[in-house]
């Protein structure tokens, strides 16, 4: 019995019409509407058996005394699809529960977020689609670690994931930098994970979210090279928010030399965009060999906000090592030192051409505080790259 504040109320019934029911299960997808949860609800989560395990829960209450009850809601209305969400069994006793607290208006709110997401992605074209892909490796002493979530909300709305759950290529190995082995392991382990899949995404489009050292990224770029169509995506305000900030160019670069008038068969390429990286700290490192530096305007960890700032980059990457072939002697070597967003030194990476010198990627060792030789990428064929064999500790 149902007190509606009007009259008495008899022989209210909690079956929910099959009709009501076909419309949960497609505006959810079968999946759970308690925000963050996503669990299937056709599928059990251990085993992958299929079953129906959803319940179907008010938002408000079935009967007074109930969570949420409201004693203006026609009762005719109790059972429609407005006040009902699909739910796994675990968050319909959270929502439920006396020790906790969710509003109406919360739960609302869920319902029509995850409903309204659910279609937008339904209603994904071919060509919006992208596959999202996650690397992750130890800096130092930690390990930051991409949350699938935040990697595919970054994506939306302007494209969609292709699959349920990102690609990882993350390596699944307890190693410190001041390891032996440590470069020539990780890069190994990075070439076997890119190539379990890569051939089937080279008419795909891919969104990459990469938190690593920073060899590990350029070796990462030429294995997703420019043969792929990539957006490398960088972290904003925190590691949580992948979303481009806008569609202009926020920094300004330049170029410098040192010692450079010269030609040599080593030289040394500062991108220092993070912090500065002194001359001396180059010359204690390789001697006084020529400097080119792409120099920004101003120091900062978040200044990559665009794509467009990936670009503007990308033209003096271009322009500098075009220099160096034309200036510097044919069998030169770059010692490239990257101090900067991750974006930057997968972009690098992906944008090395054929006839480009060779290039060791140097990082600065934890323990000791010093650069070290970290991954070294052959001169030979570097717009194919793709195996082992062009890379060396």
């Amino acid at each position: 019995m149902i007190d509606v504040g009007v009259k008495k109320i008899r022989n209210v019934t909690r079956e929910i019409g099959a009709e009501t029911s076909r419309m949960l299960w497609a505006v959810t997808a079968g999946i759970c509407e308690f925000k963050g949860c996503n669990n299937r609800l056709f599928e059990h989560h251990v085993t992958g058996e299929h079953d129906n395990f959803s319940e179907k829960a008010h938002i408000y209450a079935f009967s007074q005394g109930g969570r949420r009850f409201n004693r203006l809601l026609p009762f005719k209305k109790i059972n429609d699809f407005d006040n009902l969400m699909l739910l796994c069994p675990i968050c319909h006793k959270l929502i439920d529960s006396s020790n906790h607290l969710y509003t109406a208006e919360e739960l609302i709110s869920m319902k029509t977020e995850h409903e309204e997401r659910i279609r937008l992605l339904t209603n994904i074209a071919p060509d919006l689609k992208s596959y999202v892909i996650i690397y992750n490796a130890r800096v130092g002493e930690n390990i930051i670690k991409t949350n699938d979530y935040n990697a595919n909300s970054a994506i939306i709305p302007e494209l969609y994931p292709a699959e349920n759950y990102p690609w990882r290529l993350s390596p699944n190995i307890k190693l410190y930098d001041n390891e032996d082995d440590f470069w020539s392991i990780l890069s190994k382990d990075l070439d076997r994970n890119v190539e379990t899949r890569i051939d089937e995404l080279s008419d795909k489009h891919i969104s990459l979210f990469a938190i690593a050292p920073q060899p590990l990224l350029f070796r990462l770029g030429t294995l997703i090279n420019r043969n792929y169509d990539v957006d490398a995506r960088q972290t904003q305000d925190d590691v949580s928010d992948w979303k481009w900030k806008n569609s202009e160019i926020n920094i300004a670069l330049s170029i410098e030399k040192v010692n450079a008038s010269e030609s040599s068969t080593e030289i040394a390429l500062v991108v220092d965009f993070t912090c500065n990286l002194s001359n001396d700290e180059i010359f204690k490192t390789c001697g006084r060999i020529p400097i080119y530096r792409i120099k920004i305007s101003k120091h900062d960890p978040k200044c990559i906000k665009s794509k467009q700032d990936q670009e503007y980059f990308l033209k003096h990457y271009r322009e500098v090592l075009n220099e160096i072939r034309k200036e510097q002697d044919n069998d030169v070597r770059i010692h490239l030192f990257p101090i900067a967003p991750a974006s930057i030194s997968v972009q690098m990476g992906r944008h090395l051409m054929k006839g480009d010198p060779t290039i060791i990627i140097y990082d600065r060792n934890q323990k000791t505080g010093a650069f070290i030789k970290a991954i070294s990428i052959e001169k030979s064929n570097h717009v194919e790259q793709g195996g082992i064999d062009n890379v060396s500790k």
